[in-house]
């Protein structure tokens, strides 16, 4: 009994699970964005990385953006410095706008000293013009 209970329950949930990832392109436009800032707060979590970016306006305003990146694993996978962007850091950032409000997907970002950040996804690849 408790064997046909694992069974059903293992069947239940395999469709949730399956339908919780999505594409790249549901939630980013096409529309390529560099603005510079200064990262707020930084989450190397699974299912996806981000962080905050607190961009200047013209107009002096400021505004913080979410930076969406690809999950830990895939980072820690291809071999990501985490520590190449930290709170505090100013950089300038570049990637694909989204379309849920001040969201974006990480293209690249270039640190203060020159250095170019970028993950090694071919998603991304797809997306760089």
């Amino acid at each position: 009994m408790f064997s046909k209970g694992l069974l059903f329950g293992a069947l239940f949930f395999v469709p949730l699970v399956l339908s919780a990832h999505h594409s790249v392109a549901l939630n980013f436009s096409d529309e390529i964005v560099t603005f510079e800032g200064t990262v707020v707060s930084v989450k190397w979590i699974n299912p996806h990385g981000s962080f905050v970016l607190e961009v200047t306006n013209q107009d002096g305003t400021s505004e913080e953006w979410i930076v969406e990146m690809l999950a830990r694993i895939a980072l820690q996978r291809q071999g990501f410095d985490f520590d190449a962007i930290q709170e505090g850091d100013q950089i300038q950032l570049s990637g694909r706008v989204g379309y849920r409000e001040r969201t974006i997907i990480f293209g690249e970002a270039v640190l203060p000293d020159g250095t170019i950040v970028r993950e090694r996804s071919p998603v991304r690849e797809r997306f760089r013009k």
